[in-house]
Formats: C-alpha cells, sequence, structure tokens
C-alpha cells in the first residue's frame, strides 16, 4: 500500500512541478493582440475616428529602454503648453487603446504620449514583468518628454491595469512625475495571482506561486513576490487618483482600497459603479473627465 501511495505522491509532484514550468512560460509570455488588430477594434468601439486620427497632429517616437530593447510611443502635442501626461495601456494591447484619452487631455491643455509597453505593440522585449522592468521604460519617456518640453515641464502619467501597475512602481523612483492616474492596477501580484487561482480552482495553492515566482527569476531576473505596487508607495507623495470598476472579476476591488490606504499624499479612490475590469472610461467618461478635470485643477494647477 505505501508503494502506492509513494508512487501516488511522485506522481503529483511531477504534475505540479510540470504545471509551474508551463504557467512560468505563459504568464511572462501573454500572446499579445496584433498592433493592426487594436487600432480597428478601437475604430469598430467609436473610441478612434479614423478621420480624426489621421488628420491630428502627432509624431512616432522611437527610443532605446535601458534594459536594451526598442520601444514605441506616439505623441500627440498641443500648442504652447509645458504640460504632458504618458499614457500605459493594459496587457495584451497596444497605444491604441489609451487613444481615448487623447481628446480629454487635450481639452486641458496636456500633451499626450501613448506608449507600448515592452512586448506589446511596436515595442520590443522578450517578456513582460507586470511593471519591475515597465516602470524603468516609463521613466525613459519621461526623459524624452523633458526634452520636448525643454525643461519646467509638468508631466503626468495615466495607466490601466498593466500600465496602472506599472506607473504606480514608476513614480517611487522617479520624482518628475508630477501626478498619477491608476485604473484598475492590482496592489500586489503574489495576493493578485493566488485570488485568480483560487477563483478557477477553488482552493488556494500559495506553494504553486511561490515555485512558479522562483522559476520565473532564475530565468528572467525577477520574481512575482518583487511585483508589489503597495510597496512602492511607502513614502511616495505624488499625487494619486485611482479608478477602479466594482465588478472587475480580474482584479478585485479591494486591491484599490488597499492602495489608497497605503497612499501618503493627496490620493482620491473613485470606485466606478457596474464597471468590470478596465471599462470605466467606455461605461461613464463623463465621470472620468470631471473628476481627472478637478484633481489637476486642485492638486497640479492650483495646489494649495
Amino acid at each position: 500500500m505505501w508503494v502506492g501511495f509513494l508512487l501516488m505522491g511522485v506522481g503529483i509532484s511531477i504534475l505540479f512541478i510540470s504545471a509551474s514550468i508551463i504557467v512560468s512560460f505563459l504568464f511572462v509570455l501573454p500572446k499579445s493582440t496584433a498592433y493592426e488588430k487594436t487600432f480597428l477594434a478601437g475604430v469598430a468601439k467609436g473610441e478612434i475616428s479614423k478621420g480624426v486620427f489621421n488628420t491630428i497632429k502627432k509624431e512616432e517616437l522611437f527610443v532605446y529602454s535601458t534594459h536594451g530593447y526598442q520601444l514605441h510611443a506616439m505623441y500627440f502635442p498641443v500648442e504652447n503648453s509645458n504640460k504632458a501626461v504618458i499614457v500605459a495601456h493594459g496587457i495584451r494591447w497596444s497605444l491604441f487603446g489609451s487613444y481615448k484619452y487623447v481628446r480629454l487631455f487635450h481639452s486641458l491643455g496636456y500633451n499626450v504620449l501613448l506608449c507600448d509597453l515592452c512586448c506589446h505593440g511596436l515595442s520590443g522585449g522578450k517578456h513582460i514583468s507586470y511593471g519591475y522592468y515597465e516602470k524603468d521604460d516609463l521613466s525613459k519617456w519621461v526623459d524624452v518628454l523633458e526634452v520636448k518640453l525643454e525643461g519646467g515641464a509638468i508631466i503626468g502619467i495615466l495607466g490601466e491595469s498593466l500600465g496602472a501597475a506599472s506607473a504606480v512602481q514608476c513614480i517611487r523612483q522617479d520624482s518628475r512625475i508630477k501626478f498619477c492616474i491608476a485604473d484598475s492596477s492590482f496592489s500586489d501580484l503574489s495576493e493578485l495571482c493566488k485570488f485568480q487561482i483560487k477563483s478557477v480552482t477553488r482552493l488556494p495553492i500559495p506553494l504553486f506561486v511561490r515555485l512558479t515566482s522562483r522559476l520565473i527569476k532564475k530565468r528572467y531576473g525577477w520574481g512575482i513576490e518583487d511585483v508589489s505596487p503597495i510597496k512602492y508607495l511607502e513614502k511616495v507623495n505624488t499625487p494619486l487618483l485611482i479608478f477602479h470598476g466594482t465588478k472587475d472579476k480580474l482584479i478585485p476591488a479591494e486591491m484599490a482600497k488597499k492602495l489608497y490606504e497605503k497612499a501618503e499624499g493627496v490620493k482620491k479612490l473613485i470606485m466606478v459603479e457596474g464597471a468590470g475590469h478596465v471599462k470605466g472610461f467606455s461605461l461613464n467618461p463623463e465621470l472620468y473627465y470631471q473628476s481627472i478635470k478637478d484633481f489637476l485643477n486642485n492638486n497640479i494647477e492650483n495646489p494649495c
């Protein structure tokens, strides 16, 4: 009998380790949507007007990341402004998912830079890191904007999902960023993984997460436990505006509340009633516009 139990244990261990190896690859190499397809999807959803897009003033930018791959962005300027915002999209998409914010920020007098995160759109890179390396890429775009705006610039950042988590991690290291707007960010990657595994298997599997993390760290130099936006908020006073949908099933709304509670500086949390993951803007664009306008007016344009 004990031989049977031993073989069963060995089999389960092999299955467990094999699953961790497979997940460690899939986790950092998600299938991204083709660049052109994200543009057409934006047109189909009414977020992009081909006529307006083709005629609006814009500039494509390429720069090399400090991590060795090429980064791509699209810059939409406004006249006579030293204010700019960097917008970072969510996982598996491209900068075209952020185009909906161009008109909003232009109306507030901000130049807009939409960036492709690494392994997305036209940017290079061999894997994603959920903000661990992406935060450095965002700082590289701050470098670019400082040159374009010739010093004294007011530069902020807005991110959705992966972009939001990257933005929150970036403000810890880059004091040049004057404000951060985070939509649907996770607070801690380990906790998010446990939540998502539990929602599928109905069982918490912390050991599986730890093993997968170690495999990723050995291969890429970072682990799941190294990605924790909430920890990056310690001793950070950058004004932070957080949006999150109450019906978000991918990243629980509780994570937004934890980020808000941890933030030490000027902060505001807006729970978008009935919105799913990164669906708040499309569900209630007026709320986003007014909230962002008020936040910038009160804390950036005319700080108390």
